[in-house]
């Protein structure tokens, strides 16, 4: 299909595959920066800006540059949004998608791979702006799972799991690590970073792909179930940066945790962030309301799953516990009392060990 651009008339050849059905696709004009709306339906294309605004669009910094400087490898990024319009919303001074996304053998982006990595944007590209320092771009985004074994051996097992997925985002200066929903549709609560010059080193999982990161001081963050795709890309690029990052040992203490309102790095134990005075869910609290009631610490941190969970186990323990207590005997509040005692008191630790994980809005 040749398109046209209706302010310079300069023409481009665009495959009709790449452009679904019933959708429009979106590009600029390399030659005036005018940006033409392409319908497969329609067979027609149109520009959006009047010749006199292509001169301005050029020089004003806006969210959404030209296409070509969406991909720094030379290829067509307009096929890009055409394959994926949905990124369109996306900052383009912020996100180097070129080096985001991989063209595939066709040069298009239709990829499982590439899919996969727009989900993991559209879900943080809002948080991941805000949080960007000036100047700081976004070259590569990826997904794991923080690994907590204490959770999982003493929790419960899979359904902690559900709170510890990350999007990892590598920018020019620090990785970023973004909490989301299990079914990458949002963040959630934490939010960390690691700036290269404080990686000792990074190592590449065993089981199920993964990632382990070694600060020069503080503690490892291990990532499993990535992708490999994810692991390999992320792990060659922080490789990268921790040879042109400085080689001495940080002197200062690695400063991990960010406030979820106004992103600024924080030491851990705050209760309230001293620059924007926003306050956050303290995990003592967390401990003492599971304490009290099962589920009641978990549905305080917003976990509601497996809050619920916990509440229901608990019904089942007193059922038990009123059981022993109408059977009477010798010695009868013993065993109950130490039930109880146990089911609350594992189920307030773990509150407080994932309270204790990060920053969350009280």
């Amino acid at each position: 299909m040749k398109i046209p651009c209706p302010t310079c008339n300069t023409s481009y050849s665009i495959s009709e595959k790449k452009i679904p059905p019933g959708k429009r696709g979106v590009a600029a004009c390399r030659k005036c920066g005018s940006r033409i709306v392409i319908s497969a339906d329609l067979n027609e294309a149109h520009s959006d800006v009047q010749p006199e605004q292509a001169s301005l669009a050029n020089t004003v910094s806006s969210d959404r540059q030209p296409i070509q400087s969406v991909s720094s490898s030379g290829q067509d990024g307009s096929s890009m949004l055409v394959d994926y319009p949905e990124l369109q919303s996306v900052n383009m001074q912020r996100f180097e998608l070129g080096k985001i996304f991989a063209p595939n053998k066709k040069g298009g982006y239709k990829s499982r791979k590439n899919k996969t990595k727009v989900k993991v944007l559209m879900a943080v590209h809002e948080v991941l702006s805000k949080a960007l320092q000036d100047g700081e771009k976004v070259t590569r985004i990826g997904k794991g799972t923080a690994s907590y074994p204490f959770e999982v051996l003493f929790g419960n097992g899979y359904l902690t799991l559900m709170y510890n997925h990350y999007a990892i985002a590598c920018t020019d200066r620090r990785l970023l690590f973004i909490n989301i929903n299990p079914r990458m549709k949002h963040p959630t609560h934490y939010l960390f970073q690691m700036p290269y010059e404080h990686i000792k080193k990074a190592k590449k999982g065993f089981l199920l792909g993964g990632l382990v990161f070694y600060p020069f001081k503080g503690k490892r963050r291990t990532f499993t179930n990535m992708k490999r795709y994810f692991a390999k890309g992320i792990y060659e690029f922080v490789a990268a940066q921790r040879e042109s990052a400085p080689s001495t040992i940080p002197s200062e203490e690695l400063l991990e945790n960010l406030c979820p309102a106004c992103f600024v790095p924080l030491p851990k134990g705050l209760t309230r962030c001293p620059t924007c005075t926003a306050s956050f869910k303290e995990p003592k609290k967390a401990l003492l309301k599971s304490l009290v009631m099962p589920g009641w610490g978990d549905f305080y941190l917003g976990h509601r799953a497996l809050g619920g969970l916990e509440l229901v186990g608990s019904l089942f323990v007193w059922m038990i516990v009123v059981s022993l207590l109408l059977q009477g005997g010798p010695g009868s509040l013993i065993v109950p009392l130490f039930l109880l005692l146990m089911y609350n008191g594992f189920d307030a630790v773990i509150a407080y060990h994932m309270g204790k994980k990060g920053y969350m809005m009280a």
